[in-house]
């Protein structure tokens, strides 16, 4: 079986945005380039058909909706090295619940709400060159969620559907 994630999509500002962003991030970085996203539940090993009408009800629940930016962030895990930190309130506190009431039972997933920028393992001299002179929004905009087949190699994951709100 699949590993899947529900991610929030940005909208078209937004996402060009990010996408300038994370492409020469990424590049200083000589890391993979990846489609902008904030994950809101991840790492669900179930069956897409599950999954597909839970994601088109709960769109259907939403509008287009804004949140604020903290600041660039680094760990120390592939999935979370490199990335934007995003308030935790309002709608995408909402969307998390609603996944974590619905998935708890197949799968924990820790949400801290956050805007990858650059998957790999990156030293703090590395971060800082990479990351010098780049100038993040103020906010994020979100106008919508896919399911993505998601695993360890970040060249392979695949939007199988998607649903705006």
């Amino acid at each position: 079986m699949s590993s899947f994630s529900i991610w929030l999509l940005l909208e078209k500002e937004s996402r060009s945005n990010y996408r300038k962003i994370t492409k020469s991030i990424s590049k200083r970085l000589k890391a993979p380039i990846f489609e902008p996203h904030c994950t809101i539940y991840g790492h669900l090993n179930t069956d897409i058909e599950i999954l597909k009408p839970f994601v088109t009800e709960l769109a259907k629940n939403y509008n287009q909706f804004s949140a604020g930016v903290k600041k660039i962030k680094s760990g120390d895990s592939l999935s979370k090295s490199l990335y934007v930190s995003i308030k935790n309130s309002g709608a995408i506190k909402q969307l998390n619940t609603i996944c974590k009431n619905k998935f708890s039972g197949v799968r924990k997933y820790g949400f801290d709400p956050h805007i990858s920028i650059a998957y790999g393992i990156f030293s703090k001299e590395e971060i800082y060159f990479a990351t010098k002179n780049i100038i993040i929004p103020d906010h994020v905009v979100f106008n919508g969620l896919s399911i993505v087949k998601t695993g360890k190699n970040v060249k392979n994951w695949e939007t199988v559907f998607q649903r705006q709100f």
